[in-house]
């Protein structure tokens, strides 16, 4: 199944209910009572790269860099029935790929901790930072 997901960068094939449906889903623990608020974070987004399996949205990765030193990876989201096939790791290979050069940051609960230890991002107080190569 992996080699038939198709990674996009931008917000073609989004909108404000497909979002919220996958941070309900995933669960992704973001305030999301407001579609229209939801899709301006999207607007506003450096980046947006999502996965797409047969039409359908699995994957989301929400970004903001100045493109030189730091990027924040804001949200990453996988729909729960495809978690573990490696599609939040390839979400995040491709920010790591468009983002070079700079200190990718994110905050995070404990929940998601082995998974970004195992891509090499180190635990720093009160965020995670993979140091820039």
């Amino acid at each position: 199944m992996i080699q038939e997901i198709e990674i996009r960068e931008g917000l073609d094939g989004l909108t404000p209910a497909r979002i919220v449906t996958l941070y309900r889903r995933a669960p992704l623990l973001r305030y999301v009572d407001d579609p229209e608020r939801v899709w301006e974070m999207f607007e506003r987004s450096s980046l947006v790269l999502t996965a797409w399996h047969r039409g359908h949205l699995v994957g989301i990765a929400r970004v903001l860099t100045d493109g030189v030193l730091t990027s924040y990876l804001c949200d990453l989201a996988v729909e729960p029935d495809v978690q573990g096939l490696g599609i939040g790791k390839r979400l995040i290979d491709e920010v790591l790929r468009r983002c070079k050069g700079t200190e990718l940051v994110l905050r995070d609960s404990d929940l998601s901790a082995t998974f970004y230890e195992h891509l090499g991002f180190e635990r720093v107080r009160n965020a995670w930072m993979h140091r820039a190569s």
